[in-house]
């Protein structure tokens, strides 16, 4: 045993000195023993005492462990009843300024096509920057790719992974508000042919960029309200709400998210089907001589949306939607 460290005497001093001990491990872990100068063995004593004083030690090790799968801020918003969805590792949550969240919706980008139309994103960045939103969502496309169709090759202006990634990079950067994104069927074209993972890797080069998953992902708003962005690899239907009705039909009613941006197809809606608030997202790309050609249009803007959050889910939301006459 340390010097002066009679952990079996239950005198009052001796017992403030237990909770001493018993605060820094909550906080350190086994660390603790070398930040106080004593040794492990009489640390595990410390341990046996605080239990028999009713300290819950394992209720300190799970918080230091829910800590270290966390930022700061998902740590507040999981405080104040961010809840932790199935099927995914780790959720991001959003510390909410109030019952209101203004979301600022990227649809697909196509970086490295030279049907992508940087400054429109400039733009909406302005946008998002006056109207101070709280996080913007990109729908997946947020790169052109590299397909084997004869001719793509004319349609970039920069040629592959490196090229494509670091435009990505240059301008998502820039983005005034944090960023969540997934990535489409055009930046899994990098995955197919080469094993790049090209929208993980912009992300972890970006501070406030996210990397929600492939093809879908979601964040959770509190414990009653989700968002799922989802991308897709079918096509276009005759009517736009068409897609999104059968999307909407497919998800399990356990698991529906309380608000769904749709990428993919290059089409701006809003549709509220089994109770959820539906945003197809358009696109910042203009319409493509590929889809010119399949006589598909291409609904080139972004949208702003206010969600609006109580205790039972999504009260309603309101978007507004801002086109670009390209």
């Amino acid at each position: 045993m340390d010097k002066n460290d009679k952990v079996g005497d239950t005198s009052h001093g001796r017992q403030e000195r237990i909770y001493e001990v018993i605060t820094q491990y909550l906080i350190h872990g086994d660390e603790t023993a070398e930040l106080m100068g004593i040794k492990p063995q009489t640390l595990a004593r410390y341990l046996r005492r605080a239990k028999a004083l009713g300290v819950d030690i394992e209720r300190g090790k799970v918080l230091r462990d829910i800590e270290k799968n966390y930022t700061r801020t998902e740590l507040m918003a999981i405080a104040k009843g961010a809840k932790i969805l199935p099927g995914q590792p780790k959720t991001p949550v959003v510390n909410l300024k109030g019952d209101r969240t203004r979301i600022g919706i990227l649809g697909d980008i196509h970086f490295g096509s030279v049907y992508c139309d940087i400054n429109y994103i400039y733009e909406a960045y302005k946008e998002f920057e006056r109207v101070n939103v709280d996080f913007v969502c990109q729908v997946g496309d947020v790169c052109e790719g590299m397909s084997n169709r004869p001719g793509h090759i004319y349609e970039l202006s920069h040629l592959g992974y490196t090229q494509q990634k670091e435009i990505a990079i240059e301008v998502l950067s820039k983005c005034p508000s944090p960023i969540y994104l997934i990535d489409g069927n055009h930046d899994r074209w990098f995955i197919k042919s080469n094993g790049a993972y090209i929208v993980p890797d912009i992300c972890e080069a970006i501070e406030h960029a996210t990397f929600l998953g492939h093809d879908e992902g979601d964040i959770s708003l509190s414990d009653t309200a989700t968002v799922k962005l989802w991308h897709g690899e079918d096509g276009s239907s005759y009517a736009v709400s068409y897609r999104i009705q059968k999307i909407v039909e497919s998800l399990t009613g356990g698991t529906k998210p309380n608000v769904m941006m749709f990428g993919h197809v290059h089409k701006s809606m809003y549709l509220f089907d089994r109770h959820i608030h539906c945003y197809s997202a358009g696109c910042i790309q203009k319409q493509s001589g590929w889809m010119k050609s399949k006589r598909l249009s291409a609904h080139t803007g972004f949208w702003v949306i206010d969600v609006y959050v109580n205790k039972t889910g999504v009260a309603k939301t309101t978007g507004t939607w801002y086109p670009f006459y390209a």
